[in-house]
């Protein structure tokens, strides 16, 4: 993944969307700036109990830059995939408050160079049961600009999810599920749309099965690898990838179940499968033995004699 950003305005936004819609990729990369791993922190903490770890970060870009490091809160926007970063207000504490970051804020990063950026994560004794969000945010400035009033660089954020064990609710439901209404052949592309309606991020997991059109169970995809925060509601992608012939009516019927195994929501749909090539390669070569067969008949006299 490749972030260029050129203002302060609207930077945020645009690496925490490509970070949440991205988010299982090992190393997220800046062509002139920074490489960072891990990209995402999910840690579940008691009140007043804390964790440490580490963020290796590189200097990927061809020549000196100077690194200003920050740290803001978001919240997801109700009913949808997108998000809002938030201040601090008075008298409450937020992931930025808990963090803290070993090492300067603002240095300057050799070309090539790596290090280790420790930091550590302090859940205080009245924090709120559920989840917090916050983000890391790594932003790179060639040296030569680093004076300028119009800074040109490049940022990199690390997603933290910090769940506070308490009274909380894990639940959603499977707003839409469907696939193309014909195919030819594999793989099968699936599409569900999950809204998250408990009050804390998860992965939600399940499986899709596949059945044709004698109920025969003739394939299954998991359902994982995404996290849904609160509120919010994400187009999630699986594909079936069969391996043969597929023909007739199929029935796909997807589960999505809380971490604790309890079912969430299942939802179902049909497609056909006519796969058009073969069809018309068959027919194509019934109709050449045919008209084969008339021209030799037509073509070609038997007789039989009979000696005495």
């Amino acid at each position: 993944m490749t972030y260029r950003l050129i203002t302060r305005s609207g930077v945020a936004l645009a690496v925490l969307a490509a970070l949440i819609m991205g988010g299982q990729a090992p190393i997220a990369q800046a062509g002139t700036g920074l490489t960072i791993q891990p990209i995402k922190i999910s840690q579940t903490m008691k009140p007043g109990s804390s964790v440490s770890g580490t963020i290796l970060l590189s200097n990927a870009s061809t020549e000196d830059v100077v690194v200003d490091v920050s740290i803001q809160d978001f919240i997801p926007t109700a009913g949808t995939e997108t998000f809002q970063f938030v201040g601090r207000a008075p008298g409450v504490t937020t992931v930025r408050d808990w963090i803290t970051v070993n090492g300067p804020h603002q240095f300057t990063f050799k070309q090539g160079e790596s290090r280790q950026m420790e930091y550590t994560i302090n859940a205080p004794q009245d924090a709120e049961p559920g989840s917090h969000f916050g983000v890391f945010f790594f932003k790179a400035t060639n040296v030569s600009d680093a004076e300028s009033q119009i800074k040109v660089g490049t940022q990199v954020g690390v997603l933290t999810f910090v769940t506070i064990p308490g009274k909380f609710e894990q639940k959603g439901d499977i707003k839409n599920f469907w696939t193309d209404t014909f195919v030819q052949k594999g793989p099968v592309n699936f599409n569900l749309d999950f809204e998250n309606t408990g009050t804390v991020h998860f992965e939600p997991k399940g499986m899709i099965d596949i059945t044709n059109i004698f109920g025969t169970k003739v394939g299954s995809v998991p359902i994982e690898g995404y996290a849904v925060l609160p509120t919010g509601i994400k187009k999630l992608n699986f594909s079936w990838n069969v391996v043969g012939l597929l023909l007739g009516k199929y029935k796909a019927v997807a589960s999505v179940y809380a971490t604790d195994g309890t079912l969430l929501s299942s939802a179902s749909t049909s497609f056909y499968a006519m796969p058009v090539w073969y069809i018309v390669g068959f027919v194509v070569t019934v109709l050449f033995l045919f008209f084969l067969i008339r021209f030799i008949k037509s073509r070609l006299k038997f007789s039989i004699s009979l000696k005495k």
